[in-house]
């Protein structure tokens, strides 16, 4: 099986602007705050990264999806409003994937360097293809079987 791979569109799949990425759920984001770590921004926009970038984005979405048995799946690259600092403490996610859009991971392009690309594509697919067998309360968050079935496939375990 060859499963079909994109990336989403922008004013189609991703809101177009500026949108928020929904931070409230992680209360971990305000007591690193408050130590004085640099935190994501919860605002984000549509990103444009180079095309080797996205091109190693797919292909291991491409790779992820097969191993997975998941037929379709789509990839949205954000960009936080506020971009991590180069140096310094900081904490923020490099992908997610949220069971609102049962087909489509995240990937924070300004948080996640092309180095860490194909384990946060191939950690975020996994996710997704968690959920497609189990309920929207058992596939959302980082955590729980969900988050150690991410962690096993990310490893090459899965």
């Amino acid at each position: 099986m060859e499963p079909r791979v994109a990336v989403a569109r922008s004013g189609f799949e991703l809101p177009a602007g500026t949108f928020s990425i929904g931070r409230e759920a992680f209360p971990q984001f305000t007591y690193f705050a408050r130590l004085g770590v640099h935190v994501q921004s919860d605002q984000v926009i549509v990103a444009n990264p180079d095309p080797r970038y996205v091109e190693t984005a797919l292909a291991a979405l491409a790779e992820a999806c097969r191993h997975l048995g998941v037929t379709e799946a789509t990839i949205a690259f954000v960009d936080t409003l506020t971009p991590p600092p180069a140096t310094g403490l900081r904490y923020g996610f490099k992908g997610a994937y949220t069971t609102d859009r049962p087909n489509m991971i995240w990937v924070f392009a300004n948080w996640t360097t092309l180095e860490e690309l194909p384990a946060t594509v191939r950690h975020e697919a996994a996710h997704l293809a968690y959920a497609r067998t189990h309920s929207a309360d058992e596939s959302a968050g980082h955590s729980g079987p969900s988050e150690d079935f991410a962690l096993a496939f990310e490893r090459g375990a899965g």
